[in-house]
């Protein structure tokens, strides 16, 4: 697993310092993705007939409700709120700072595209990590 971890940084480093919009930074995008999907297919999780998997995804929402999830939906609604005034004021306001103006000042410098691409690489891998687990766990 720290294998895959250290090989998943050095390839988010490598990736970050491509020219974006440029075809291999489409390709460094696909490739990942491509990866995700068909780790995820493999573990079974795109089966109808895995009720295993339907099982844990429903007992773990079980408990969700409009009042737990009311927080989240704050934030997201105050993210778009933010970003339409924002764009309203001309995209690049300094007194309304929008997630776009933090994430440029990200894009700038070269660690912070490459963090920012490893967080986008552990955000993927992480439901497929927990399903090899619960496969592990599972596994007769």
């Amino acid at each position: 697993m720290a294998a895959l971890a250290l090989l998943g940084t050095l390839y988010a480093w490598w990736a970050s310092g491509v020219a974006p919009f440029t075809a291999l930074a489409y390709v460094l995008i696909a490739v990942p993705s491509f990866l995700m999907v068909v780790s995820y297919g493999a573990l079974g999780a795109l089966s109808p007939r895995r009720a295993d998997i339907a099982r844990y995804y429903r007992r773990r929402s079980a408990d969700a409700s409009f009042a737990s999830t009311s927080p989240w939906l704050a934030i997201v609604v105050a993210a778009v709120v933010l970003e339409v005034v924002g764009l309203a004021l001309g995209g690049r306001s300094r007194d309304v700072s929008t997630l776009s103006t933090a994430v440029d000042h990200l894009l700038v410098a070269y660690w912070g595209r490459g963090l920012l691409y490893l967080a986008w690489l552990a955000i993927g891998a992480s439901p497929i990590y927990r399903l090899w687990l619960r496969r592990r766990d599972v596994a007769p």
